[in-house]
């Protein structure tokens, strides 16, 4: 068997490792980078930053018209079978992967007024001394 197949036939009987670690309440920044992953290996992250059209074109085939969909619904399986049971009450109300994950990016990484307000006031109040590390509690 020449180079170029045994290198197909390692990558095609390799299975890709789906099992990322459940999203809970403590590790967003680690799951959504993981999920990310994840997603790409799948074909569905395209969707989540919107650079993949939500409706296949009018001429497309009953084939291609069935595989966007099945990639649309991959992509909230995979986000609602990856975390934690009691968060799973954040994205029951949809069936939308690009929903779930603005609703759990919109848990998590709050951007409102409030917040804002919060980050500059950690920002500015936070002070450079040479030869000192600044404390992980002001690192966002």
């Amino acid at each position: 068997m020449n180079s170029v197949a045994s290198t197909l036939n390692q990558v095609t009987d390799m299975e890709f490792n789906n099992q990322i670690s459940v999203l809970t309440p403590n590790n967003w920044n680690t799951w959504k980078h993981d999920m990310q992953v994840l997603l790409m290996h799948y074909g569905c992250w395209q969707f989540i930053i919107q650079t993949k059209p939500e409706q296949p074109d009018e001429e497309a085939t009953y084939k291609e018209k069935l595989d966007l969909q099945l990639r649309k619904d991959r992509c909230y399986t995979l986000i609602y079978t990856n975390i934690s049971s009691d968060l799973k009450n954040l994205i029951t109300e949809t069936t939308d992967g690009v929903a779930a994950w603005k609703i759990l990016k919109d848990h998590f990484e709050p951007v409102t007024k409030a917040r804002v307000i919060q980050l500059l006031d950690q920002f500015f109040g936070t002070k450079y001394q040479p030869g000192k590390m600044l404390e992980s509690s002001y690192l966002v």
